[in-house]
């Protein structure tokens, strides 16, 4: 089949461009070929990583659950090997909660400073901030719950908040900034969390 001096151009400009860059096509299709399939890989062995330590924060808290005094040193283990991630965090929870059961307040309050400070994310550091200003509050550190308070970020706990900081303010012997709290308080709370803010302002 004869060309035409147009198509005869045209192939050899086709020629010299693979010619010229071939090899690096080639090692572009390859690397974005290897990403592709390093991406899954990776993608892979988060999930297994994530499933195998779900499984073990299972474990380990069943085993504390059943036996707190002989699976406490188990449990800070667990949560040492796990620093800032949410099973370390909630594994402290369990410690803390565990401890409040029996009116261990100094206990759940060491648990849940460090949980605070270990927190992976804004949520984990809410929680572990309002549970450790209730805790400060059975303690009557009120001037500490306080200060835990204001570290409540995540907006989806503010009318909890402003339930316990109406409940410090009272304590304190404040009661128009508790009555400020709880009406703060009853702009986002939910029907139960209503009832509890009616009745304490029909106390004040």
């Amino acid at each position: 089949m004869a060309y035409t001096s147009l198509e005869e151009q045209e192939i050899n400009e086709i020629k010299n461009f693979w010619k010229e860059n071939g090899k690096t096509i080639i090692v572009s299709v390859i690397i974005a070929i290897a990403g592709v399939f390093g991406w899954r890989y990776w993608q892979s062995y988060q999930l297994s990583q994530h499933h195998q330590l779900s499984d073990q924060y299972q474990q380990v808290i069943y085993e504390f659950r059943q036996d707190p005094a002989a699976q406490k040193d188990n449990l800070a283990e667990f949560i040492a090997q796990n620093g800032k991630s949410g099973y370390a965090a909630l594994a402290l929870f369990e410690q803390a909660k565990t401890a409040v059961e029996k009116q261990d307040f100094s206990q759940a309050e060491t648990a849940l400073k460090q949980a605070l400070n270990n927190a992976p994310d804004e949520i984990f550091a809410s929680i572990a901030a309002l549970r450790l200003a209730n805790v400060q509050f059975q303690q009557k550190d009120f001037d500490g719950a306080l200060v835990s308070l204001n570290l409540v970020k995540d907006t989806s706990w503010d009318s909890r908040k402003q339930i316990l900081n109406g409940d410090i303010l009272l304590a304190k012997g404040d009661k128009a900034g508790a009555k400020a709290a709880y009406q703060q308080a009853q702009k986002n709370a939910s029907a139960l969390e209503q009832q509890w803010l009616q009745v304490r302002l029909n106390n004040l």
